[in-house]
């Protein structure tokens, strides 16, 4: 009989825990840290991806199982590792932006269809997969998706809305002017992917459409701002 109870106090005490930790989450919101955060259908890096978040979407957390929290995602439990969220209080949740699914895909679905690119020929003018320029490349990419923006580098500065560098955001067209080769507001543009990386169509250095880093020297120097196009 003692040992029955001991079980049975067992399975009391790991429920209260279990209730205490899913309450600890539960009602609560988390801001999204990383440049783009898996969705899981599991508490594991191995299970399958459902979806991503961006950097700076607030998500409402309905518990937590170790080292994940789980949230409510197209009506089933899924899971974001702790490590990229962090936990915000209702005012700062309140002040917080908030994102759609649908944006978030869509941003994700540009940035796809951009890296789908990398490799193919600069071409001066160009604007079609059979080779690009800079700007026909942003232009080209955007309008798979039912945006028609400006032709050049320079008129696409004043698309969308601006963007403070810290604030990027996948998707976001990124701008650079070089003195030496444009006496326009910007002479260079590309698509930024993330973790501080643009896919872009450079007319030196490779000949092609490639992923480069905005701290690299030379568009860290030349770097003049940021547009987004999809509405958060």
């Amino acid at each position: 009989l003692p040992r029955l109870m001991m079980k049975l106090l067992l399975v009391v005490c790991t429920a209260m825990l279990l209730s205490v930790m899913v309450a600890a989450a539960e009602g609560t919101s988390g801001k999204v840290t990383a440049d783009a955060l898996h969705i899981r259908s599991g508490p594991s890096t191995e299970t399958e991806i459902l979806g991503k978040f961006y950097n700076g979407a607030v998500v409402e957390l309905t518990g937590e199982e170790g080292d994940w929290y789980t949230i409510s995602y197209n009506g089933a439990t899924a899971y974001l590792h702790k490590d990229y969220i962090q936990l915000v209080d209702e005012a700062a949740e309140d002040a917080a932006e908030t994102y759609s699914m649908e944006s978030h895909e869509l941003k994700a679905s540009v940035v796809d269809e951009a890296c789908t690119h990398i490799g193919a020929p600069y071409v001066y003018g160009g604007a079609s997969p059979s080779g690009f320029d800079c700007s026909g490349f942003t232009s080209y990419v955007y309008k798979q998706f039912g945006y028609s923006i400006a032709r050049t580098a320079s008129d696409q500065l004043d698309c969308g809305v601006s963007v403070e560098r810290d604030a990027l955001q996948m998707g976001d067209l990124v701008f650079f002017r070089d003195p030496s080769v444009s006496t326009k507001a910007a002479s260079h543009v590309g698509i930024y992917i993330g973790g501080g990386q643009f896919v872009h169509a450079p007319p030196s250095s490779t000949g092609y459409v490639i992923v480069s880093s905005l701290s690299e020297s030379y568009f860290d120097s030349y770097y003049v701002g940021a547009r987004r196009l999809i509405a958060d």
